[in-house]
């Protein structure tokens, strides 16, 4: 029996295009062995997609979502107009990651925690965590963006990530074109945006391989003083070759950046001036006022990625493997306003932390801190009696030291290193046994992780001119190895019988983690956190009525335990084990050529989340030293809602959609009011930066030379921190774009197009993701265009 699997009809259930699913054989169960990847094209505005059907609910970005995107936006803003979806970020363009938040069903990757797993090509991103992390933007050029496949509770069983506690976002790359092209891209805008991006594809050679390799690169200043820029450098390749029975896919990318942040703010904040965040935009030469000042508040990465893949179909028998290997280099900076006071120079004496006169402190504690020096370079003395203003405490205030002290200041760096690789393997065999179809398939996944977190201080040079630093740090604070030694298999049968289709699979994960402080004691710690079994099963029904179906799953979740409670004794951390959720969808899809709708109703219980509890709060629990703080699995969020979603084909060029969220996901409590109170949770209060309803409705229209569309999102209201004391109000937000294909109107310009879009059309004011009690300011409008030529 014919059927249309759940990625094609709720790529357009998001509701922003047309779509035309291909048929599969009544062998219902036949499944992909690549990862979770799927076959997919994109040409005319259509998604046609290949696959089989799946037990959980599933979205895909289709054409037009990409195309009201700048040319100059983050792959993480794509799908902000998927069911489910709410993606904040400081800008238009995605330039901070600090700000950068993603929640789906009560989950969330950035001001939540990181409880979203990601892919690139259905292989492990290795972490979202501003900390060491890389979000999918650090992997590839939003230009060579096939896709992203959004499952919102549960992926494919075979999906490799451990943190996808909630949903899973995996990103598709383009393949290389048939033919051989030259693309040149010019894009530009507002807030000084502006971007230049190349891609040569070879078209097929050697037989039939094919390959393609891009450079750009991109500059934007922040939208509210101009001050912070954010650079971004970027280079993809990407190779496809059949060799007999064999297709090989290759990837490289890699990634510079050097992004300014954005600072949050109160609600009180927010409603006295919409339009400034806490950071400033001139230097003062007052510390404690610079601390703020946005271009010393950075986020570097560099980034480099491979993988090479290679799969066959041998008829009833399909394999896939692949290896990666990830690098990444990163810091964070951030200016104190004072310098740490390291070595004992004596009193009186110059401060060699200020005068550069001795070698850097490696470790150890530190003697307080001090914020001017007198003429000698030694601490300058506080003037008795003396009281600061509203805007700055005494300590800071230069009228409370002498005439002739200069303040000091430091430049604080924090380094990342990751340094990870890994395998999968893939295979499946399907067979038809006349009455029913089967389908066994399973695979490993093997990663092995090293990555460093080292913490240095600079002196500001002169705090009274700029942020300018010397190169030698006076002081080391701490340097500390992570490990991770991963493994994990899986193994599913599905069988086919009429309409109906039947999943049961199995999977686990085994985590060794160890973590060695280099510095300060060179404590070690390591941890055997692994999962139990995890269940994925679920049935999908045809029914008679052409084009709709029913689905069922259940699924268990898993995330690792993360790198904070390794820097606790192991006597602290040896009861608590990895969070997992359980999650339930019902749900049901309809197609037809004009009609295009699903509707998907969820249940998710995760209660055994990590929460770091002051020891005074837990009894019964006997550990070896005194600590401030324990770990224990209490509390997590509970999760029920739905989301609905229409697509109609008006005419041929015309479509108009639309998507409903409703979302009730609430905390569960430790079962302690003390303990709550501790950690900061209100039971019963809604998910942070989790709002409750959402609603897209889009219009888009494609014919001849013009392409026309436009989409609006509502945002319900939504707490700001995990108490549920502080609100951020509901907003809606209109996206649009233009397009036309220059070529068509003038043969002179054959190959050229333009591209104009449009975000937060009306210029609207309102607070984006949650940051614990604050949040960032919403994208104003920002209109970019975009200019290609195709040789």
């Amino acid at each position: 029996m014919k059927f249309i699997t759940g990625a094609a009809i709720l790529a357009i259930a998001a509701g922003t295009t047309h779509a035309h699913a291909q048929t599969a054989p009544a062998d219902a169960a036949t499944a992909e062995v690549s990862g979770g990847t799927q076959d997919e094209a994109r040409s005319g505005g259509e998604i046609v997609v290949t696959g089989r059907a799946t037990t959980f609910a599933n979205t895909q970005v289709t054409e037009p979502m990409l195309d009201r995107q700048s040319a100059l936006t983050s792959v993480n803003d794509v799908i902000k107009e998927l069911p489910g979806v709410f993606v904040a970020e400081g800008d238009a363009f995605g330039s901070s990651d600090w700000a950068t938040s993603i929640s789906i069903r009560g989950f969330s990757s950035g001001g939540g925690g990181q409880q979203i797993g990601s892919t690139i090509d259905g292989l492990p991103n290795g972490g979202s965590g501003y900390g060491g992390g890389s979000r999918a933007n650090r992997y590839l050029d939003v230009l060579n963006l096939k896709t992203v496949t959004v499952s919102q509770g549960t992926a494919d069983i075979s999906s490799r990530s451990n943190e996808a506690l909630g949903a899973t976002l995996d990103y598709v790359t383009t393949d290389p074109t048939r033919d051989t092209r030259y693309r040149f891209t010019l894009a530009g805008g507002d807030f000084g945006a502006r971007k230049i991006y190349g891609r040569v594809d070879t078209g097929q050679f050697a037989g039939d391989t094919r390959a393609f390799v891009s450079a750009s690169t991109s500059r934007v200043k922040d939208w509210i003083g101009g001050s912070g820029e954010t650079r971004r450098d970027h280079v993809d390749a990407k190779i496809v070759s059949h060799i007999d029975r064999v297709k090989l896919t290759g990837w490289v990318s890699y990634d510079d950046a050097d992004e300014a942040e954005f600072g949050s703010v109160s609600p009180e904040m927010f409603a006295n001036d919409p339009n400034h965040d806490a950071y400033t935009d001139n230097w003062t030469g007052i510390p404690y006022i610079d601390q703020g000042y946005r271009s010393t508040s950075r986020a570097l990465r560099r980034n480099f990625f491979t993988y090479l893949r290679g799969e066959t179909d041998l008829g009833e028998v399909k394999l896939s493997g692949a290896g990666y290997y990830h690098r990444m280099r990163g810091r964070g900076d951030f200016a104190p306003p004072y310098l740490v006071d390291v070595r004992n120079d004596g009193a009186g004496n110059p401060e060699s932390e200020f005068t550069g006169s001795q070698p850097t402190v490696i470790g150890g504690g530190n003697l307080g801190r001090y914020y001017f020096v007198d003429p000698t370079g030694a601490k300058a003395t506080f003037l008795t009696g003396c009281t600061g203003t509203a805007a700055i405490p005494a300590v800071y205030a230069p009228r409370c030291y002498a005439v002739g002290s200069t303040p000091v200041m430091s430049y604080r760096h924090t380094h990342y290193e990751n340094d990870r690789g890994g395998l999968t393997a893939d295979a499946a065999w399907t067979h038809d046994f006349g009455a029913f179809q089967n389908t066994l398939r399973g695979g490993l996944w093997w990663e092995r992780g090293r990555a460093n977190q080292l913490r240095d201080w600079h002196k500001i040079t002169n705090a009274l001119v700029g942020p300018a630093f010397d190169g030698k740090p006076y002081y080391q604070q701490f340097s500390t190895d992570y490990d991770l030694d991963e493994i994990m298999y899986y193994v599913e049968d599905a069988v086919t019988y009429g309409p109906l289709t039947a999943r049961f699979g199995v999977k686990q994960f085994f985590l060794d983690q160890r973590r060695a402080e280099l510095l300060n004691g060179r404590a070690v710690t390591e941890l055997n956190s692994n999962s139990r079994p995890l269940i994925s099963t679920g049935i999908v029904y045809h029914a008679p009525i052409d084009g709709l179906e029913a689905f069922a799953g259940y699924s268990q979740n898993f995330a690792a335990i993360g790198n904070g409670p390794l820097g606790e004794p192991r006597e602290v951390i040896a009861r608590i084990k990895p969070e997992t959720a359980n999650n339930i969808e019902i749900g049901a899809r309809y197609s037809t050529p004009r009609v295009k709708a699903s509707l998907t109703a969820y249940d998710i219980k995760f209660n055994n989340r990590i929460q770091s509890i002051s020891a005074n709060l837990v009894t019964g629990i006997d550990y070896l030293e005194e600590q401030d703080s324990v770990y224990l699995n209490v509390g997590g969020i509970k999760s029920r809602g739905i989301e609905a979603a229409l697509a109609y084909r008006v005419t041929q060029g015309l479509t108009l959609s639309g998507n409903y969220t409703y979302n009730h996901a609430t905390y569960i409590g430790t079962g302690n009011a003390a303990q709550d109170a501790d950690i900061g949770v209100t039971p019963g209060r809604q998910v942070i930066n989790s709002p409750r309803n959402m609603w897209v409705a889009a219009a888009d229209y494609a014919r001849g030379v013009f392409k026309v569309g436009a989409a609006a999102k509502f945002v319900g209201d939504r707490f700001i921190g995990s108490d549920g004391d502080a609100t951020a109000p509901s907003f809606t937000t209109v996206d649009a774009y233009a397009g036309i294909d220059l070529g068509e109107v003038n043969a002179v310009m054959k190959g050229m197009s333009l591209t104009v879009q449009a975000t937060n059309l009306a210029d609207r004011r309102y607070l984006a993701g949650a940051d614990g009690g604050s949040a960032f300011l919403g994208t104003p409008r920002t209109v970019t265009a975009a200019l290609t030529f195709d040789f």
